[in-house]
């Protein structure tokens, strides 16, 4: 097995961090320490914090990428959703993106278009062609599943 590299060790050991304490409370020192490297070698892969929280969502997005699979009924649906879409990960993510996305403005973009963008698209597409889902206004839908997981957080 391929050993992974600094940058992807950094970046993994940075994500409990900031799911944990969010962007303002995660500090690269506190990085540096959890990761066991330099600072040095810290700032070598990431100029700032802005960078490496970029470098964490665009990795945590690319392993929960939307599922589209045939959708029995709606609890089948409420199942992917609280399974897949809105694990507690991503309620984290959601939250820290929603409370402090305007210190990282383009890490923020990146995670509405390419992870919040996409799983509405794919779960409205499964929801469109599912033969016993009852029809719903799916935005709605999702965006009441949303807010009652960040309520119950």
């Amino acid at each position: 097995m391929a050993q992974r590299s600094k940058k992807d060790h950094i970046v993994a050991t940075a994500l409990p961090l900031f799911l944990e304490n969010g962007f303002k409370g995660t500090s690269i020192d506190m990085v540096v320490k959890a990761s066991k490297v330099s600072k040095p070698t810290v700032y070598n892969h990431f100029p700032d914090k802005s960078a490496l929280i970029y470098e964490v969502l665009l990795q945590w997005i690319d392993n929960n990428k939307p599922l589209i699979v045939p959708i029995r009924d709606q609890l089948a649906l409420d199942e992917l959703v609280r399974s897949r879409w809105l694990t507690d990960e991503a309620i984290s993510l959601y939250a820290m993106v929603i409370g402090e996305g305007w210190r990282f403005p383009e890490a923020k973009q990146i995670f509405w278009e390419q992870f919040d963008r996409l799983w509405r698209k794919a779960l409205g597409y499964v929801s469109a062609h599912s033969e016993r889902l009852q029809r719903i206004d799916t935005d709605l839908y999702l965006d009441q599943q949303l807010l009652n997981r960040l309520r119950a957080r």
